[in-house]
């Protein structure tokens, strides 16, 4: 049977709780309490809280991080020699200025493990080379595609990302034009 995870991660503080184009997080109530995230799929996101993104930024332990070219090229290297040490196979990747999509194949059906490795590495190499910071957002979103159409068209909506910066296709990792 066919299978194959599509992951996407943010870069840290770049779509806090509260964001106006929509989230899926706790709403903070001015003077206590919060109403409660809604995280099922097909559930509609939050609509954006002002107080619950200020709250946000208020507690950011550091900058909010934008991916260069260099950085997101860096990224993928890192997130193909996750992969390859594994034996998991990118069908896709990209790598956008404030977002990361991957499309794995032979990996554990087990989306917060797999993306878990590739964050953590590509956290641990990005530090090395440009210093220790939060690169990534906590969380992320897990895809399970379980059928050939599914995966092919998750390959191809990697494949169309707009503004991509670096990508992982036909298993190695290459700056975008």
């Amino acid at each position: 049977m066919p299978f194959a995870l599509h992951t996407t991660w943010h870069t840290y503080g770049d779509w806090l709780p509260g964001d106006e184009r929509g989230h899926v997080s706790n709403i903070v109530i001015p003077g206590g309490g919060f109403v409660r995230k809604r995280n099922t799929p097909g559930t509609p996101v939050m609509e954006g809280d002002p107080h619950t993104k200020q709250r946000a930024r208020d507690i950011m332990l550091g900058e909010p991080v934008l991916l260069t070219p260099g950085l997101a090229l860096d990224a993928m290297h890192s997130v193909l020699a996750a992969a390859n040490t594994r034996g998991w196979q990118i069908l896709r990747a990209a790598a956008m200025r404030n977002h990361i999509h991957i499309v794995t194949t032979e990996c554990p059906n087990d989306g917060p493990a797999v993306r878990r490795v590739f964050k953590g590495v590509s956290q641990s190499d990005l530090s090395k080379g440009h210093g220790a910071r939060r690169w990534w957002a906590a969380g992320g979103s897990d895809r399970y595609k379980n059928d050939w159409a599914a995966i092919e068209e998750a390959v191809n909506y990697v494949a169309r990302q707009e503004f991509k910066l670096a990508e992982i296709v036909d298993g190695e990792a290459r700056l975008c034009e």
